[in-house]
């Protein structure tokens, strides 16, 4: 199996298992100007929020996920969601919140410097 396809069955393995509607979710396979894995997801209206969680901290997480496993293929992911914008879901830092202090979630992928 290439990597787009395992990437995409691993992601719809996740999501399906956070969502109320799995049937009704669907991921599309494409790739960046950067040539990067693009994949698309598309969920039902109530099961977006599942996915995105509060202030995008589930998404984020999902993001962490698809791309350790990319880095064992040796490839770079995007992942979206439709209808949703990326500053819906991002929120300022809180005022006396270290820089670097925290898990990741901010939309910076962690990794070694």
């Amino acid at each position: 199996m290439d990597a787009p396809e395992a990437l995409r069955e691993f992601l719809m393995y996740v999501i399906a298992n956070l969502i109320e509607q799995p049937k009704q979710a669907s991921i599309a396979v494409g790739t960046t100007q950067a040539g990067a894995i693009s994949y698309r997801i598309h969920l039902a209206p109530e099961d977006v929020r599942r996915v995105v969680g509060k202030n995008g901290f589930t998404i984020s997480a999902i993001r962490s996920l698809v791309n350790v496993a990319a880095a064992r293929y040796g490839v770079k992911v995007s992942l979206r969601v439709d209808g949703v914008r990326e500053e819906e879901f991002q929120s300022p830092q809180p005022a006396g919140a270290q820089a670097g202090a925290g898990s990741g979630v901010d939309g910076e992928q962690g990794g070694e410097e």
